[in-house]
């Protein structure tokens, strides 16, 4: 695939990204949560009630992207790897979902990781944040080059 086919892709993409998070859908409705159910006193906090009892679903079901829409890292230029992940981010937090990366942390890993993510299942709350961490602690697993682990730093 050569450059400008790849950028006119990453241009279909992009909008795609921008009509979903113009687009949001309805909290109760994907996270499959009654909130009329729930008494007065807790519907201020109708987003922390359907993260805990709501059902959840891929984030490519929420976004309603597929992952492998997402090319992989090695087909893209470094240009065109930060311009998706800042993309991939916008439309992250229009959808109350926060990547946590160390600080630093080559854009070409955060791409990577966060397409990788994207199968992963959570409950779209429609309000809040919703944090994804990609490490677990475990120095053996961590996804960052060692420069970047914290985990390490942990006395486990």
């Amino acid at each position: 695939m050569s450059e400008s086919t790849i950028d006119t892709y990453l241009v279909q993409l992009t909008e795609q990204m921008r009509e979903s998070a113009q687009n949001l859908p309805d909290p109760n409705v994907m996270s499959e949560f009654d909130e009329e159910s729930l008494p007065e006193e807790l519907k201020p906090f109708a987003y922390a009630e359907r993260y805990i009892h709501g059902k959840a679903k891929r984030i490519s079901t929420i976004t309603r992207i597929p992952s492998e829409n997402f090319p992989p890292v090695e087909k893209l230029t470094e240009a065109q790897t930060s311009f998706l992940y800042d993309e991939m981010k916008r439309l992250f937090n229009a959808y109350c979902f926060f990547a946590d990366f160390p600080k630093g942390l080559p854009v070409g890993i955060k791409y990577r990781l966060l397409r990788k993510k994207w199968e992963d299942k959570t409950v779209y709350t429609g309000d809040g944040m919703t944090c994804f961490e990609f490490c677990d602690y475990e120095p053996d697993r961590c996804p960052f080059p060692e420069k970047f682990c914290s985990c390490k730093d942990f006395d486990l």
